[in-house]
């Protein structure tokens, strides 16, 4: 090979390499632009999702608040609905423990009668009488005792209050008394029993105070 054609070779060889060269920049250029573009469409992508993702934030704290509002509101209406049930269900209560005691002073009151009872002088009628009198008792003292259990089953119990000062909350003077030898204000007779019902008084007593 001759000089001449080794000068045309390196030539072409050299204009080869710089073509290259160029062409190699202007990739990197356009890799670098199309790089930049990506991390543009990107950034603005993130920033959208991000904004969305506030929205839903903000949306699911509203519905989040307003059901936990609304579980409020529901449990105190459910409180109220239950305050009134346990009223009215109190209420109605009071209402048959008070007519079971019209039947208890109506039952005491015939076993008082019949224990006063003086049977006639014959004797013949004289015997009937006491057997019937006799069964009136046994069955009226097994109804009262029936009824005494009855009423503590509902947590009533009788007032004891004879010999006691006169308490306004839970007993009224119905009769006065004047017994030198026992203290002002004391009870001296029950004229009708008082119950009381757990802590609350179902019925005052009716009594008979001492005043000098």
């Amino acid at each position: 090979m001759d000089q001449s054609t080794k000068e045309k070779l390196i030539e072409q060889f050299r204009e080869y390499l710089e073509t290259e060269q160029i062409n190699e920049e202007e990739s990197q250029q356009t890799d670098l632009f199309s790089l930049f573009t990506e991390l543009a469409a990107l950034r603005n992508e993130i920033k959208l999702e991000s904004r969305q993702v506030k929205n839903a934030l903000d949306m699911f704290k509203t519905t989040f608040d307003t059901v936990q509002s609304s579980q409020e509101l529901l449990g105190k209406e459910l409180e109220h609905c239950r305050s009134e049930q346990r009223t009215k269900i109190r209420d109605v209560t009071r209402s048959l423990l008070l007519a079971f005691l019209e039947v208890y002073d109506r039952l005491e009151a015939g076993m008082n009668s019949l224990k006063n009872y003086t049977p006639s002088s014959w004797k013949f009628f004289c015997q009937r009488e006491s057997r019937l009198i006799q069964g009136l008792q046994e069955g009226q003292a097994m109804t009262l005792r029936r009824l005494d259990q009855l009423l503590a089953r509902y947590r009533v119990r009788h007032l004891e209050v004879l010999n006691k000062q006169l308490n306004p909350h839970n007993m009224r003077a119905i009769e006065v008394d004047s017994k030198p030898k026992i203290g002002n204000g004391i009870v001296t007779g029950e004229l009708r029993k008082g119950f009381m019902w757990d802590n609350e008084v179902l019925r005052p007593a009716e009594v008979k105070v001492n005043k000098k």
